[in-house]
């Protein structure tokens, strides 16, 4: 099995031609990805995961307290609304903080 290299027969390439290859390749940004990406996506899915975190833990508990009381369906839909208002509220202030924090950096 015989493999080439771009030393050709001398031997493997000198440490300084692979820095210099490294190099290039980690200046070259991919222009399809703007930059900031990574961290839009991560305060996607917080707002997402807060909303439905809020309305999960609400309609959890109204089906519970309707099992426990008997009072079907109306606590189930009262925490659904409770939930819901609790994940709105969870959005509002996670956007107000990166709203703060991004006044802060400027």
């Amino acid at each position: 099995m015989t493999m080439a290299n771009d030393a050709g027969k001398d031997g493997p390439p000198s440490l300084d031609e692979f820095s210099k290859r490294l190099d290039r390749a980690r200046g070259e940004a991919n222009p399809e990805i703007p930059r900031g990406a990574g961290k839009a996506w991560g305060s996607a899915f917080r707002v997402s995961s807060d909303l439905l975190a809020g309305l999960f833990v609400g309609t959890v508990l109204g089906v519970i307290l309707d099992r426990v009381l008997g009072t079907q369906p109306w606590l189930l839909l009262l925490g659904m609304i409770l939930g819901f208002g609790a994940g709105v509220r969870n959005v509002y202030r996670t956007m107000a903080d990166n709203e703060a924090a991004s006044k802060k950096d400027d």
